[in-house]
């Protein structure tokens, strides 16, 4: 009994040194990543808003852009592993709370704890550290590896992005002025929309190029509004109710270019009239180079425009063979296409676009029950 006490009392000064030493590595380790985590978030945020390129542009644009989109969801991936640490850590603490309380109350009782319940809570203590020593791994130690190397590639990557879209835009403010006022000037009543785009020629390479790859309803737009839009609309017809958008609504909306009519996605800026008179201004918030000289918003009505399903909203799942209007991946612009299969759950749809041999994979939302006449 006597040999017992003096190992357990040995123990305790020791565990007692080795708490205060765990402790402060403790507090720095977590007092680090507390900073780093803040720093890389606030990073995140601001290049999420800024993550889109224009649809038109080389294959190697295309490339580029795939890229950006990897490092994007690479640094996604380990903020959702950080926060599991971090929620790991928040449970063991509480473990190593409860456990700390129950000694501290066995010893007030004059009863001393085995060197086993010792040996536990130590053992609490080095799992807590390793967490720790987890998230510092996957954050990174410099810039040169983890979340930070990735972040600062990423930042870079969009910086070069945005040099190249900046040295294509026009340099004169009278030029801006200018083409607002046309863009102001006139309305389209009931045919397609008439506002100023790129030629036809244009259209296989908008098809080709780069664009976003992202689904997610573009974040830098200064519309605040929502509407509660059909989860899946269909195809209107004459005997069906004319859907009635609202400012910030997401659409596939006709543009005339040329000869052709192109659908391209946007997002409803302004309504303008009542009733049967009622218009839109819709924005396209990817436009091409030939575009963005002239003007990226276009005046449009509800009988060429397709809303699109917010994110989250539940589908039905499409038969094959079925006619859709789908977007092209790694563009914004709608095509027709043929549904050859549902995939993962039907959260992904697999068509034939108009004009090709092989089936591409497109996210659900973006399939949309639409003829694309």
């Amino acid at each position: 009994m006597a040999e017992d006490t003096h190992t357990n009392s040995f123990l305790l000064k020791r565990l007692q040194s080795k708490d205060s030493q765990l402790a402060e590595e403790k507090f720095v380790n977590e007092a680090t990543k507390l900073e780093i985590l803040s720093g890389e978030s606030q990073r995140l945020t601001r290049m999420s808003s800024q993550r889109r390129a224009p649809r038109s542009g080389a294959r190697g644009g295309a490339q580029e852009n795939g890229e950006e989109q990897q490092l994007w969801q690479d640094c996604v991936s380990v903020l959702a592993e950080l926060q599991q640490k971090e929620k790991e850590a928040e449970d063991l603490k509480q473990q190593i709370f409860a456990e700390e309380s129950r000694l501290s109350e066995a010893k007030r009782n004059g009863r001393e704890p085995s060197v086993a319940e010792y040996y536990t809570l130590e053992c609490m203590y080095r799992d807590e550290i390793k967490i720790a020593k987890d998230q510092e791994a996957l954050i990174g130690v410099d810039d040169t590896s983890g979340l930070k190397q990735n972040v600062g590639l990423l930042a870079a990557m969009v910086k070069h992005n945005e040099e190249k879209v900046e040295s294509s835009l026009p340099r004169g403010s009278a030029s801006r002025d200018s083409r607002d006022s046309q863009s102001r000037s006139g309305m389209d009543m009931d045919g397609t929309s008439d506002s100023p785009g790129p030629p036809a020629a244009d259209r296989q390479a908008r098809k080709l190029g780069a664009g976003r790859t992202s689904s997610q309803p573009p974040r830098n737009l200064d519309v605040i509004i929502r509407s509660e839009a059909p989860s899946e609309p269909s195809e209107r017809s004459s005997n069906k109710p004319k859907i009635v958008y609202a400012v910030g609504d997401e659409v596939a909306f006709k543009r005339k270019s040329g000869d052709d009519l192109d659908w391209i996605q946007g997002i409803v800026t302004r309504v303008i009239g009542e009733g049967k008179s009622r218009r839109y201004e819709v924005r396209d918030p990817y436009p091409d180079d030939k575009a963005a000289e002239l003007n990226n918003n276009y005046k449009s009505s509800a009988s060429q425009m397709v809303p699109i399903p917010s994110v989250g909203a539940k589908f039905e799942h499409y038969e094959v063979g079925k006619r859709v209007l789908a977007l092209y991946p790694s563009t914004s612009t709608f095509y027709r296409a043929d549904v050859k299969r549902m995939l993962e759950g039907g959260t992904k749809v697999e068509v034939l676009f108009e004009e090709e041999q092989e089936g591409k994979e497109v996210e659900r939302r973006m399939v949309l029950n639409h003829t694309g006449q």
